[in-house]
């Protein structure tokens, strides 16, 4: 498990993906998280969802040869939230190191975050997939 503690690390696994070269058995859920807290250091919200958005599909099609006329593997629903916790995680820190921020937010922000405010039915549809949808659960 490779760690992100330093800026350089942070900054070689960015240009990774922005060169969809990563292996996929690499490209985890730490992995996401690290390229959006880079993002949402370096843009606002919207410029860093855009840019988290459109990375993810060059990756998935250009990196991992994914035909997305076939199959789609992308979620909006869990880009636009994990952005969305990302930012808010950043947001109270921000006065901290990258590195620091990005250990602490694997930490905490696991993989079931979503499921603390969706249900599965409403997180897995195919409208989530497509668009994003308001949480369910309160």
């Amino acid at each position: 498990m490779k760690a992100y503690d330093s800026e350089e690390a942070i900054l070689a696994l960015v240009e990774q993906f922005e060169a969809c070269s990563i292996p996929r058995d690499e490209w985890k859920h730490r992995e996401h998280l690290v390229v959006a807290l880079y993002y949402v250091s370096k843009f606002d919200l919207d410029a860093a969802t855009k840019r988290m958005r459109r990375g993810i599909l060059r990756l998935l099609e250009h990196g991992f040869g994914v035909d997305l006329e076939k199959e789609m593997p992308y979620h909006e629903t869990l880009t636009v939230l994990w952005m969305n916790a990302v930012h808010k995680f950043w947001s109270e820190r921000r006065e901290h190191p990258l590195p620091q921020i990005a250990g602490e937010m694997i930490a905490n922000l696991d993989k079931d975050h979503p499921l603390r405010s969706y249900s599965r039915e409403r997180l897995f549809s195919d409208e989530a997939r497509k668009n994003f949808v308001e949480p369910d659960l309160t």
